[in-house]
């Protein structure tokens, strides 16, 4: 089978990107995503799950790559790379919203 990889750029042009931050980000309660290491591949996770659900297409069909400027994704179909990318970015964003609404509350809060 063949494997696609899209690439998802996160950090501005120049920057880079802590990995173990993102992983923190991408796995905390603001996107609450579920990532399974595999095994023998640094920083590298199977996608299997989201918000305490399972992927529909299986816990080892997208592999996300983390990378001091985004996060690679590699699956089977180029559509679905191309798909997930788009998803992978609505939660970044979703997550980062969630967070400045917290910071805003507990700002108020003081």
């Amino acid at each position: 089978m063949s494997k696609y990889t899209e690439t998802l750029t996160i950090a501005p042009k120049g920057d880079t990107l802590n990995k173990t931050k993102l992983k923190e980000f991408l796995t905390g309660d603001l996107v609450n995503l579920k990532l399974v290491p595999v095994s023998g591949q640094y920083d590298t996770y199977w996608l299997s799950g989201k918000d305490g659900y399972d992927m529909i297409d299986g816990n080892k069909y997208y592999k996300l790559t983390l990378t001091s400027t985004g996060i690679n994704i590699t699956c089977g179909g180029g559509y679905n790379a191309f798909s997930m990318k788009r998803h992978l970015a609505d939660y970044i964003k979703e997550g980062i919203k969630k967070g400045k609404e917290a910071i805003r509350k507990a700002a108020e809060a003081c």
